[in-house]
């Protein structure tokens, strides 16, 4: 986790600007954007990066694009869901690298409070997604995506026995966000591992323990799912 910081694209730049803005009120729902020109002046960068800026902030439902007329911030944007949808458009542009980091906070914490939380029924679930994704992985043509929504749902279960609905709705954005990724680590270091890690996160959350003997097991998941990025990424 040492490496450096990476430097913002001009993209990145023109998006941070814009974002502060509408975050700020500076720009409120309604108004008007400055147009490319001022912009690119204003940051000191060229239009091109504007326009992509503006073409994912689109997307994201920050703005509205009216071609001949300029671009707008969006008036149904409500107050709660700015911020999501700010957060949605930073992960659709962050590196494998960073969602794991992302990931490995929710799930460290999420192990420990599901530890101390858990309920029978809660093991229940957990241990029917370790079941399935065992079966499959034993099927000489066991589908990846059902092995991929096994491993998904097991995550979610997990972060449900921490009973809290803010910690469930966010973690499962994250884990939505970095899903085509565990796909990939499923496909590329093996199945069978996969079980084992996911036997290891239950079994400290059964056994209810916290602190290094719970992190341990989600600290074999992450290098696990790191490794199989790098893995990926030499196949590419």
């Amino acid at each position: 986790m040492d490496a450096p910081k990476k430097i913002q694209t001009r993209v990145e730049v023109a998006l941070d600007y814009i974002t502060s803005q509408i975050a700020s009120g500076s720009l409120k729902a309604g108004d008007k954007l400055p147009n490319e020109k001022d912009l690119a002046d204003q940051l000191g960068i060229s239009r091109t990066p504007i326009r992509e800026a503006m073409k994912s902030l689109s997307i994201a439902g920050l703005i509205d694009i009216r071609h001949g007329h300029g671009s707008y911030v969006r008036e149904s944007q409500s107050a709660p869901a700015l911020p999501l949808a700010m957060f949605q458009l930073y992960l659709q542009d962050s590196t494998p690298e960073m969602l794991m980091e992302l990931r490995d906070i929710f799930d460290r914490n999420c192990n420990e409070l599901a530890a101390l939380r858990r309920t029978d029924e809660d093991l229940a679930k957990m241990r029917e997604c370790i079941d399935r994704l065992k079966a499959l992985t034993a099927e000489p043509d066991g589908s990846l995506d059902e092995m991929l929504k096994a491993d998904l749902d097991f995550h979610r279960a997990v972060y449900e026995a921490t009973g809290n609905k803010l910690i469930v709705v966010i973690a499962d954005f994250v884990l939505t966000m970095v899903a085509p990724w565990v796909r990939k680590s499923l496909d590329v270091s093996g199945r069978r591992r996969a079980v084992d890690l996911h036997e290891q996160m239950y079994q400290a959350i059964l056994n209810r323990q916290v602190g290094a003997d719970n992190r341990s097991s989600v600290d074999a998941n992450m290098k696990h799912f790191l490794s199989s990025i790098e893995g990926t990424k030499k196949l590419s």
